[in-house]
């Protein structure tokens, strides 16, 4: 990996540096062009496509799972909350569960 990010930085470093110009511009992008089309290389994306979409998934699954988990111990510590104090909140909770109507005139 890091010849590839050196062998870039000579490429960049001598494009902006070349008194040649354009021509050597575009010989350089020719052999950039045919070197990121070979079939190796089209190959290794792919390797690297498919391990990227594996890795993911594997994260995926393992961020849902650890989801499932603090959310059963969440749900089980509110139950011994609210259980604990459901005694006294039982009947309040009950009367305040639809909207008040005022009561008839007679």
């Amino acid at each position: 990996m890091k010849i590839i990010i050196f062998a870039a930085g000579v490429a960049v470093g001598f494009v902006i540096g070349s008194r040649a110009g354009r021509g050597a511009y575009e010989d350089i992008r020719r052999k950039w062009r045919g070197f990121a089309e070979s079939d190796t290389v089209q190959h290794v994306k792919g390797d690297v496509k498919d391990f990227a979409g594996r890795a993911a998934s594997d994260v995926g699954e393992k961020v849902s799972e650890t989801v499932s988990k603090v959310t059963d111990k969440a749900s089980s510590k509110i139950d011994q909350v609210t259980g604990k104090n459901g005694s006294s909140n039982g009947s309040a909770s009950d009367s305040g569960s639809g909207p008040a109507s005022p009561s008839p005139a007679v």
